[in-house]
């Protein structure tokens, strides 16, 4: 329990003091939840005296009714120091630990991770904001309660107290078992939980494939096999915490039994008073009832301590800016030198070496598989080099913090994607501070300002997410306009145009080429006929650059790039047979 209480005040920060005063609140709340008892052992001792008197009466009432109106002060006291804390703190970890997502080194984004990660900042979340702290408060009342009980009997009778202390401290041992137990559990009920969304993701992400080739109720099983999988470890959840439970709440039926014989034993022997004997006969039936909840209590605590195991996990993963700095860039030429990069142990990039100066175009193109978007991702820092450095304006990119160097690149790849919010704030995603005029006046630069103002809500329209409601060539123009509002000296593009239809085609290419108006420019090129007039061509193949030169440099060469630009020539001038024999 201290563990856990641990790790939730290192992530409640400024929440860390309330919580720890709703404990000493807490405290005084389980003092009081038995002066009640006092006041009934008072007036109880008095009538077995027949010594009983109306200010008696008048003393055991105050004690009672203080005593009932004190803990519920406390209990609201608690109630307002702790009450969403629990919400407040993990409200706080979601936005932070988004902060670090962007930190992170795309390599920790694989497929694998995205059920792990979503389960974590949805299902464990979830589960530890409401529970953790009312679980906590339980476990803290009980254990208070039951030292301030345990006094009260000692008090009464050391012989009883003893008895019972006997049989609490077997109850705990007991309850290390349900602990263990718990521990082993929930680390097995938290991965089906992240087995189950990871299938989820995969079913509903993956919809459209499912259907175009009829594998439905392959998919459909596979989901369903997750949910029955899910279903049996919860099942056997609960039933490894039956036994245990069932030992732990025994202990306490045990004790209240044995109080109650022994009481009246002893005062059938003279050796404790009829008072006193009543009164524990009372008293014990009130003494185990928070105990009792520990049982209950001790396997959420569990699952949380399995959660917050995973979150800080994820929350340790290494950012790969975490000692960069913010860049004052003379200028923007951009400097591989000797770079190697290798992902999962595979070579991607291999020992390459070249510039590309200010406010020129340099474009890659090579087979696929060869290494160029990674070129493209290494400059952006997506993931770091193994070996080597990549320089912007002199400055290496390791020594940048992750938005400083971003905040001097645009990225416009094939793969637009589109937040489920309104075209107006997609496109301002570029530039959050960019007025209204200027977000129109960098969709008419984009060419698509024409189809946004017809659609119902013009820049209002939500387009769902990922852009559902957009075709890919209006996507795209989108996130053109997004780049021409950024306005970054930097351009980083996989050629937007490869795979719309030509009427898209046009207006992007001259979208295109409004961002790129005295940009330093860095293009994968998939139709080279777009990237004639390149200050420099880099052809990559297998991780290396095989070629560099300009255009008519490498047709002249002959080497693969007049391959392809021949391959390229002939696909240009085929037609359709109309002859008819």
């Amino acid at each position: 329990m201290f563990k856990i209480i641990n790790q939730l005040f290192r992530i409640a920060d400024g929440f860390a003091v309330k919580i720890k005063i709703a404990f000493v609140f807490s405290f005084f709340e389980g003092v009081f939840l038995n002066m009640p008892i006092f006041g009934v052992f008072f007036i109880i001792n008095k009538i077995m005296l027949q010594r009983i008197t109306l200010q008696d009466v008048w003393v055991c009432s105050a004690i009672v009714i203080g005593g009932v109106l004190l803990q519920y002060l406390f209990r609201y006291l608690v109630l307002v120091y702790q009450s969403a804390s629990g919400y407040h703190i993990f409200e706080k970890e979601r936005i932070r630990i988004g902060d670090k997502f962007k930190r992170f080194p795309m390599g920790f984004f694989t497929e694998d991770s995205m059920g792990h990660v979503s389960s974590v900042v949805t299902t464990d979340f979830t589960f530890i904001e409401t529970w953790v702290v009312f679980s906590i408060d339980k476990v803290v009342k009980g254990c208070i309660s039951a030292t301030v009980g345990l006094s009260f009997l000692l008090y009464m009778d050391y012989r009883i107290a003893l008895i019972n202390l006997v049989i609490i401290s077997i109850a705990i041992v007991v309850l290390n078992k349900i602990q263990k137990v718990g521990r082993e559990q929930s680390v097995i009920r938290q991965k089906t939980s992240e087995e189950l969304v990871s299938a989820v993701l995969e079913y509903v992400q993956g919809i459209s494939v499912i259907k175009a080739f009829n594998l439905t109720n392959d998919k459909s099983r596979a989901t369903h096999e997750a949910f029955i999988k899910t279903r049996d470890n919860c099942i056997a959840f609960e039933k490894k915490f039956i036994p245990p439970n069932m030992i732990y709440e025994l202990c306490f039926s045990t004790s209240i039994a044995v109080t109650v014989c022994l009481s009246m034993i002893f005062a059938v022997k003279n050796s404790l008073s009829i008072s006193t004997m009543l009164m524990l006969v009372i008293f014990i039936f009130h003494l185990y009832t928070p105990l009792n909840a520990l049982g209950v209590f001790s396997a959420n605590l569990r699952i949380m301590e399995a959660a917050l195991k995973r979150y800080e996990d994820i929350n340790s993963t290494a950012i790969i800016d975490e000692n960069g700095t913010e860049p004052a860039l003379n200028n923007y030429d951009i400097e591989f030198e000797n770079v190697s990069f290798a992902y999962n142990e595979k070579d991607i990039i291999k020992d390459i070496n070249f510039s590309v100066p200010e406010k020129s175009m340099t474009a890659l193109v090579g087979s696929s598989g060869g290494g160029k978007t990674t070129i493209v991702n290494l400059i952006a820092r997506f993931w770091d080099v193994q070996k080597g450095s990549i320089r912007i304006g002199g400055m290496d990119v390791k020594d940048m913090t992750c938005e400083g160097l971003l905040s001097h690149v645009s990225m416009v790849f094939q793969d637009v994607y589109l937040f489920n919010d309104t075209i107006m704030n997609n496109i301002r995603f570029g530039n959050p501070d960019a007025t209204e005029e200027e977000v129109v006046n960098a969709c008419i630069k984009a060419r698509c300002h024409d189809f946004i103002i017809e659609l119902e809500n013009g820049y209002n329209t939500v387009v769902g997410e990922g852009g559902s409601t957009l075709s890919g060539g209006e996507k795209q123009r989108i996130s053109i306009a997004r780049a021409i509002l950024k306005d970054a000296p930097i351009i980083l593009l996989d050629e937007a145009t490869a795979s719309v239809d030509p009427d898209n085609e046009k207006h992007i290419q001259i979208a295109i080429n409004e961002l790129v108006k005295d940009k330093t420019l860095i293009m994968i090129a998939h139709r080279l006929s777009t990237i004639k007039n390149a200050d420099q061509i880099l052809v990559i193949d297998n991780g290396r650059i095989i070629q560099k030169g300009t255009h008519h440099e490498l047709i002249e060469e002959k080497g693969q790039y007049h391959d392809f630009w021949k391959r390229r020539m002939r696909a240009r001038s085929w037609k359709i047979n109309t002859a008819i024999d």
